[in-house]
């Protein structure tokens, strides 16, 4: 074999190798994904705590519910359309049917699904007295949670 000829054989051989070298890294790098997806972390509030959350907002809905002033207390999400069948209210009675259900989301929440009934007392607008239900079939409120190892503090908008 002359030199010639060995240098070649080298030189090819060091292609060869350095080809598969990047082939082998190449393949790695692009790789298809595995069978099973990579579970990623998701911000949850624990159950506990929205446990805690929705008795919170229970036992805050519910006093709300027990007013007996002419006016809707304020901070629970009650809204009456009295205004076109009354002069003047007297009183408003609740009753709630269903609780809203609570979602958490962060340091918010939102809670629907809730039924509440009204029975609003009164002055017709025609001077006569007047009882009026009004039925809301979704009551809904959304505010502000904070949440400690102590306490839950609930604020609705």
């Amino acid at each position: 074999m002359t030199r010639r000829t060995g240098w070649a054989i080298g030189g090819g051989a060091a292609v060869v190798l350095a080809g598969a070298a990047l082939w082998i890294l190449w393949q790695g790098s692009t790789a298809p994904p595995s069978e099973r997806p990579t579970p990623t972390a998701v911000a949850t509030t624990s159950a506990p705590a929205a446990d805690r959350a929705q008795d919170e907002l229970d036992a805050t809905l519910t006093a709300c519910a027990e007013s007996t002033e002419s006016v809707p207390p304020e901070h629970c999400g009650i809204s009456i359309p009295w205004g076109t069948e009354f002069a003047a209210v007297s009183g408003i009675r609740y009753r709630v049917e269903k609780l809203p259900m609570l979602e958490l989301d962060g340091d918010t929440f939102t809670a629907g699904g809730g039924v509440l009934v009204a029975t609003v007392t009164g002055t017709g607008q025609d001077g006569s007295p007047r009882t009026e239900t009004y039925r809301t079939e979704n009551w809904a409120v959304r505010g502000d949670v904070e949440i400690s190892p102590e306490k839950v503090k609930i604020d609705i908008w």
